[in-house]
């Protein structure tokens, strides 16, 4: 019997997509041929490739086929598929059909000899050059050509991706799908992925800018995040088709911060002071319409005015804050805690507020806000004096329209009992002058003198201190010629007894 195997070749997937990885088989049909007949038991022997191996060569082709060598095994009469091959076409590759030469090798047994005693087999080896043929498809085509899509950790921001239809036909009703491949990153509300509609018509090497907004968690680390993007659109036929993944990275800086420094107060309990501060924004973005609101948690400070309006701010620059704080006079003396937090438009317009920045003030002690000391501390009874005052500015802020009110109890009294002083510059002394008149029945002792002050501090706010006291020295003196009239008025009394009893024992 003689015959031989005839094997032919062909792919189960003849188009491709450019800019892909696909995968195809190799078809093998074999139409063995007998050319001597014999027994049927040897038909298979002759028609049979044994051990068949296929080699693809694609070097001179633009085509990436990394499977190697693709072992068919024994291929009988009929059809066989080989296991899956892996080919790449570039973006590049033009379309239209393109040959890649293939060389398979296999042996078979040519005759079979045979008689009553058995067979004889006459086996050879054969190599054939063959081909196959694959079309690149003529389509529509995208590539990711321009970004702009830097984002800021803890901030939402917008992005923006300019893709090309780089094929060879249009596409209509586009959509560019982006999905992220962190949980870092999110869209929208919070989505893992998000939708661009990029309209009915895409031509070819005609270009589509879609945005996304993309939020960078709080705590992300410092990195540049992978979108994957995918293109659903219609080809010319109408059919329904899916780009190839696009990759785009979204790179991030760090999350807005501002300092505080050059902490400063006049702070004192039961006074109004100041608070000042340096709000510093430290990057990495410019920040424009910036207002510093000023908080504490002790209910005994008030704080006037918390809000307080800066310039807009590039990385660097710092600007003052300024804030009245009254401080009750049930507020401890210690170093108080403040948070300061600064609302602002990002650089895409959109509001936010910074996280709390912590800073110290120290809260004084209470001080008078004067102080009162007697220049002369002696008045004479059934006299009329002056009494002249030290006062002193005790503060720290000067003061101005300080109107001073004596008062005064028995057998103290005043017919001028009002006095002024124009300003006091903080420590500085003046000295005031009050009309005093003691009854001449006082008794030699010390009684009190009380005086208050209301003023003008520099804000335009008018205060009242307290009550001084101040202790006046009440003396008699004897008249000229004469006794001092205390010891004349208890010699009458002796003497008007004496008087008394002499009368009775008369009678």
């Amino acid at each position: 019997m003689i015959g031989e195997p005839d094997i032919s070749i062909s792919t189960t997937v003849e188009e491709f997509s450019p800019g892909a990885t696909s995968q195809f088989q190799l078809s093998l049909t074999n139409r063995g041929q007998i050319k001597r007949a014999g027994p049927s038991q040897y038909q298979d022997r002759v028609t049979t490739a044994r051990g068949v191996t296929i080699d693809i060569k694609d070097r001179n082709t633009p085509f990436d086929i990394s499977t190697g060598t693709v072992a068919a095994g024994n291929v009988p009469t009929g059809t066989i598929q080989t296991s899956p091959v892996s080919i790449t076409i570039p973006d590049n590759v033009e379309p239209g059909s393109y040959t890649i030469p293939v060389e398979y090798e296999y042996d078979y047994t040519r005759i079979v000899s045979y008689d009553s005693t058995g067979a004889e087999y006459n086996d050879f080896t054969e190599s054939v050059s063959s081909s196959i043929t694959i079309r690149v498809r003529n389509q529509a085509q995208f590539e990711v050509v321009e970004q702009e899509t830097t984002a800021q950790i803890g901030d939402i921001s917008d992005i923006s991706l300019t893709v090309e239809n780089t094929g060879t036909r249009p596409a209509s009703d586009a959509s560019v799908s982006a999905s992220s491949r962190s949980d870092e990153l999110t869209f929208g509300t919070g989505s893992g992925s998000s939708t661009a509609y990029a309209g009915n018509t895409w031509e070819p090497n005609e270009r589509k800018t879609v945005n996304y907004s993309v939020a960078i968690a709080d705590d992300a680390t410092q990195r540049t995040y992978t979108l994957d993007l995918n293109v659903d659109y219609a080809d010319a036929d109408g059919i329904d088709q899916t780009s190839r993944t696009l990759k785009a990275g979204v790179p991030t800086v760090s999350a807005q911060e501002f300092d505080v420094e050059n902490m400063e107060s006049t702070l004192r309990v039961a006074k109004e002071g100041q608070l000042e501060a340096t709000i510093v924004n430290q990057g990495p973005q410019s920040v424009s319409a910036p207002v510093a609101t000023l908080q504490s948690n002790n209910q005994n400070l008030n704080i006037n005015n918390p809000e307080f309006a800066l310039p807009d701010l590039a990385p660097g620059e710092q600007a003052s804050v300024n804030y009245t704080v009254d401080v009750s006079s049930a507020a401890d003396a210690a170093v108080q805690q403040f948070n300061f937090q600064i609302t602002y438009d990002n650089q895409n317009g959109d509001r936010r507020t910074s996280e709390r920045i912590q800073a110290n003030a120290r809260i004084r002690q209470q001080q008078d806000q004067f102080i009162v000391e007697p220049i002369n501390r002696t008045a004479i009874a059934g006299e009329e004096a002056t009494l002249d005052l030290k006062v002193t500015n005790n503060g720290e802020e000067a003061i101005g329209s300080i109107e001073g009110k004596a008062f005064l109890d028995d057998p103290l009294s005043s017919g001028d009992d009002e006095v002024f002083i124009d300003r006091l510059e903080p420590g500085e002394t003046t000295t005031v002058s009050v009309a005093l008149s003691v009854d001449s029945g006082a008794l030699q002792k010390t009684y009190p003198f009380s005086i208050d002050f209301q003023y003008e501090m520099p804000d335009g706010d008018t205060e009242v201190s307290k009550t001084y006291n101040v202790p006046i020295q009440v003396r008699q003196i004897e008249k000229e010629g004469g006794l001092p009239l205390s010891l004349i008025g208890g010699i009458a009394v002796l003497v008007f007894g004496a008087g008394i009893v002499w009368y009775t024992r008369r009678e």
